[in-house]
C-alpha cells in the first residue's frame, strides 16, 4: 500500500509540473481570437525556437542530475558541491550558447524562415533564446526541489510562473492588439522570474562551486542524451518548418492548433508512464536476467487500455471545445485530421514498453539510434511528401515514421532487453486503432463524430473483456479503490 505522504507529495509534484503544459494551452484560445493569421504563425515558430534553445542550453543535465544526486545520498556536502556545479555549468553554457545564437541568428533565421512570415531575430527571436535560457534554468532547479524533497516550493514557483505567464500574455493581448508584446514579454517575463526563482534555489543548496571532477562522468551521459532530446524535437517540430513553404498560413495555424491540444494527452501518457516505471523496476529489479514479467506487463496492458480510451473520448470532445472557445472558423478545418493524428499516439504505449526496458538497462546510445534514425526519416519523406501533396503528405510522413519507430523499437531494444508478452495486448490493440482510423481517413476524411462514439463502444467493450481482470489487479496494487 501507499503511505499518504507518499501520495500527497506526488500530487503536488505532479501538478506543478503539469502547469506550464495548462498555461500553454489555456493561452491558445486567446491566440486564436486575438492574432492574425501572419502572428499566429510567429508565435508557433518563436515557441518553437524558445524550447529547441531550452534543450541546448539544459544539455540534458536535469537528466543527470536524479542519478548522480542519489549515488552521493550517503555524502551531503558532495551532494551540495555537485548541485552548485551543475548551477554554475549551466550558466556557463548558456553564456556560450547565448553568443553563438547572437552571432549565427540573423543569418539562420533569413535562410530557414519565408520572407513574407517576418520573422526576425531582433527582438524576438533573441527574446525566444533568452526565454529558453530563463525556462532551462528553472527546470533544473525543479528537479532539484524533486530531489530534495520539497513539494511546496515546487508546487509554489510553478504557480508563479503559471500566473505571470498568462495574466502578462492575456493582458499584453488586450493592451496591445494583434501584436507580438502580449505573448512574447508574457513568456520572457514569467522566464525571468522562475530564473529569480531557480537562482535562488540553487545558492541556497548548494555550495557555489565549480568541481571538475563531476564534468567527465556528466558530459558522458549528457552529450549522447541532449542528441536524444533534440531528435525528439525535430520529431515533434520539423513537419510545421517544412509545411510553410507549401500551405497557407490558416491551415498551418489549424494544424499546429490541434497538435498542441494533443499535448494534453502527451502530458497524461507521460504521467501514466512515471508511475508504471518505478513499480517494473522494482519487479525487474529481483530477477536475475533482464526480461519482462507476466506481472509488468499488466502495467502496460492497462496503459494501452486507457490510452486508446482517452484517445477515443478526445476525438469527441475537442471539435465541442473549439466551438465553445474559438472564433476563428479557420481553425475547424482540422476537425477532419484528428483521428489519423491520434493514431500515431496510439503507439506511444508500445513505445512506452519497450522504452522502459531500454532505460532500465541504461542504453542511452540504443535510445539515441532509434529517436536519430527517426528523425532523420521525418525530415526525408516529410519534405517530398509535403511539396507533392501538402498537409496531408505531411501527416501521411508523421505516421509512417511512428511506425517505422516503433519497428526500430522492436528490434533495437530486444539486443539489450528480453520481451515477452501478450501480442494481441501490446501491440494489435493499438495497430487495430491505427488501422480502422486510417480506413476512415481515406474513405470518409470529413468529421463524424457517431464514428467516434461508436469506436468508443466498440474498443469499450473489447478493453474490458480483455482487461477486466488485470484493471482491477493493477488498482489493487496502487491501493485505488476497485482493486484486488
Amino acid at each position: 500500500m501507499i503511505s499518504k505522504s507518499f501520495i500527497k507529495s506526488s500530487l503536488l509534484f505532479t501538478l506543478g509540473g503539469a502547469l506550464p503544459m495548462v498555461a500553454g494551452i489555456l493561452l491558445l484560445p486567446f491566440y486564436t481570437n486575438y492574432l492574425s493569421d501572419t502572428l499566429y504563425t510567429q508565435v508557433l515558430f518563436y515557441i518553437s525556437i524558445s524550447m529547441l534553445f531550452q534543450i541546448l542550453f539544459s544539455f540534458s543535465i536535469e537528466n543527470y542530475f536524479g542519478i548522480k544526486f542519489t549515488k552521493l545520498a550517503e555524502q551531503k556536502t558532495e551532494q551540495r558541491r555537485f548541485t552548485g556545479t551543475v548551477s554554475v555549468l549551466l550558466l556557463l553554457i548558456g553564456a556560450v550558447v547565448m553568443g553563438l545564437a547572437c552571432l549565427f541568428g540573423p543569418a539562420l533565421f533569413s535562410a530557414i524562415y519565408r520572407t513574407e512570415l517576418g520573422m526576425d531575430f531582433w527582438p524576438w527571436g533573441f527574446i525566444s533564446v533568452l526565454t529558453g535560457f530563463f525556462n532551462s534554468y528553472f527546470k533544473a532547479a525543479s528537479i532539484c526541489l524533486i530531489y530534495l524533497k520539497k513539494p511546496g516550493t515546487f508546487l509554489v514557483s510553478n504557480l508563479v510562473n503559471f500566473f505571470v505567464t498568462v495574466l502578462i500574455s492575456v493582458g499584453g493581448l488586450f493592451l496591445f492588439p494583434d501584436s507580438l508584446f502580449g505573448p512574447m514579454y508574457g513568456r520572457l517575463i514569467s522566464g525571468f522570474v522562475i530564473f529569480l526563482i531557480g537562482l535562488g534555489v540553487f545558492r541556497k543548496n548548494s555550495i557555489w562551486v565549480f568541481d571538475r571532477e563531476f564534468i567527465k562522468d556528466l558530459f558522458r551521459f549528457c552529450i549522447p542524451y541532449v542528441f536524444y532530446v533534440i531528435s525528439g524535437w525535430v520529431l515533434m517540430q520539423v513537419d510545421r518548418y517544412i509545411l510553410q513553404a507549401y500551405i497557407p498560413n490558416t491551415e498551418l495555424n489549424a494544424y499546429d492548433l490541434l497538435l498542441k491540444c494533443f499535448y494534453g494527452i502527451e502530458f497524461i501518457q507521460n504521467s501514466l508512464s512515471a508511475v508504471i516505471y518505478p513499480k517494473v523496476y522494482e519487479i525487474w529489479a529481483k530477477q536475475d536476467t533482464k526480461g519482462t514479467t507476466p506481472e509488468s506487463n499488466r502495467y502496460f496492458n492497462v496503459l494501452t487500455a486507457i490510452n486508446i480510451i482517452q484517445l477515443i473520448v478526445f476525438c469527441i470532445a475537442i471539435p465541442l471545445v473549439y466551438r465553445l472557445f474559438v472564433n476563428n472558423p479557420a481553425f475547424f478545418q482540422s476537425e477532419s485530421y484528428i483521428g489519423i493524428l491520434a493514431t500515431g499516439y496510439a503507439l506511444r504505449s508500445i513505445l512506452s514498453f519497450y522504452l522502459a526496458g531500454i532505460l532500465f538497462t541504461g542504453n542511452v546510445m540504443v535510445l539515441l539510434r532509434i529517436f536519430g534514425l527517426s528523425a532523420l526519416l521525418q525530415i526525408l519523406l516529410t519534405w517530398p511528401a509535403s511539396h507533392y501533396y501538402g498537409l496531408n503528405g505531411a501527416i501521411l510522413a508523421g505516421l509512417i515514421t511512428k511506425v517505422i519507430q516503433v519497428l526500430l523499437c522492436i528490434w533495437l531494444a530486444a539486443k539489450a532487453f528480453h520481451y515477452e508478452y501478450n501480442v494481441y495486448k501490446i501491440l494489435v490493440l493499438p495497430f487495430s486503432f491505427l488501422l480502422l482510423n486510417s480506413i476512415q481517413y481515406i474513405i470518409q476524411p470529413e468529421y463524424n463524430v457517431w464514428f467516434y462514439a461508436i469506436e468508443l463502444l466498440g474498443f469499450g467493450i473489447l478493453i474490458y473483456a480483455l482487461f477486466r481482470k488485470e484493471i482491477r489487479k493493477v488498482l489493487g496494487n496502487f491501493g485505488w479503490p476497485g482493486g484486488n
